[in-house]
């Protein structure tokens, strides 16, 4: 027969087991990755109940952790704090993709009290699981120090993995999501926003402006003669120039500014809260610097046209209004230039700039 405590023990595991039920639940009724990492933590709290416990994800730009879900003391100062993944318990778990238990952090060398430092904590011992996807660590789920003051246990540490499983399962799922959104949302040649987003942010931003009555400037810009630029240099070469086009426009406009591929050749900027004077300066600044790089002897430099039109002040325009006067301007603009020259040398050209030949152009 078993022992009273080995029943007592198998209970507790069953406890713990049960629990995944409502691990799975959370996962599945989440909206969204932040719903996600809360609904996982609100589990963890209840099966383990330790003091204080993190979800930390990977920054991988930063080769960073940062603290996205804190539960406990000095919770709200700890929320995105970030440490280096060469640091601490978090890091190591993050570097190794390795789970571990430490029973007194005292006796660990890789424990660093700078966290307990910023948050007047004092941490005795540690489980943490790294969040994996194959080979891929996206974070690390960390609990710190036991209610009841004892240790934790490897029994523990095989739920917390197998839940961390299920986390990550659904964060990997919520990033896929979210690159699929992005994805239908750009220009995957230029980084620009594309015409299906740009109607949508240009009508939510002339309600907007018509609402609160603020300006909304709309600039467009045209690459002039860019058929002749890929039937002599080829089209690699014109996709090239694209790109310095979209770099050059996403340089010279605010952070809060919307730069939008608007078809082949066409680029457009929705500019909230931007009068005409300030859009007229936005039109200076790009059109300077077009013509010193068409002045140049840069690989991929072009000319272009920029026309720039403004919300009127009784809020009459409608979206096609507007982009029917911006559009205006713009061939206005185009009208008064003089020609592209595009030196149709092809091969002298080619010799001196190292590109490689269009085949349908040679054949």
């Amino acid at each position: 027969m078993e022992n009273k405590a080995d029943v007592k023990g198998n209970i507790e595991e069953y406890v713990h087991l049960s629990f995944f039920v409502d691990v799975g639940k959370a996962i599945v009724s989440a909206k969204g990755l932040s719903d996600i990492l809360n609904r996982i933590m609100e589990q963890i709290g209840k099966i383990f109940c330790p003091l204080n416990w993190s979800l930390l994800l990977k920054d991988p730009r930063a080769d960073e952790l940062v603290f996205k879900v804190v539960v406990g003391e000095a919770a709200d100062v700890l929320r995105e704090t970030r440490i280096s993944t060469q640091e601490g318990i978090s890091g190591w778990i993050a570097r190794t993709g390795q789970s571990v238990i430490i029973e007194d952090v005292s006796k660990d060398k890789r424990f660093n009290d700078r966290i307990d430092r910023i948050t007047g904590f004092t941490t005795s011992s540690i489980i943490g699981v790294p969040l994996k996807t194959g080979d891929k660590v996206l974070g690390v789920i960390e609990l710190i120090n036991k209610l009841n003051g004892q240790a934790f246990t490897p029994f523990e540490l095989k739920v917390l993995s197998t839940i961390a499983d299920f986390a990550a399962i659904a964060i990997e799922k919520e990033y896929y999501i979210r690159a699929i959104r992005k994805i239908s949302r750009q220009d995957h040649l230029t980084g620009c926003l594309n015409r299906r987003s740009m109607d949508i942010i240009l009508s939510r931003e002339m309600e907007r402006s018509r609402r609160r009555k603020i300006p909304l400037s709309i600039l467009m810009l045209d690459i002039d003669d860019f058929k002749k630029i890929n039937d002599i240099y080829g089209h690699l070469h014109g996709d090239e120039v694209l790109k310095v086009c979209a770099d050059t426009l996403f340089r010279n406009v605010r952070k809060i500014d919307y730069v939008v591929r608007y078809g082949g050749d066409e680029f457009a900027v929705i500019m909230p809260d931007t009068d005409a004077e300030a859009a007229e300066g936005v039109r200076e600044r790009i059109v300077k610097e077009i013509a010193e790089r068409e002045q140049s002897r840069e690989r991929y430099r072009f000319s272009a046209s920029v026309g720039v039109s403004t919300t009127d002040a009784e809020g009459e325009l409608d979206v096609n209004g507007l982009l029917a006067k911006t559009d205006q301007d713009m061939y206005f603009q185009k009208e008064r230039k003089e020609p592209l020259y595009i030196d149709e040398n092809l091969f002298d050209f080619l010799e001196d700039e190292d590109i490689d030949p269009d085949p349908e152009l040679i054949l």
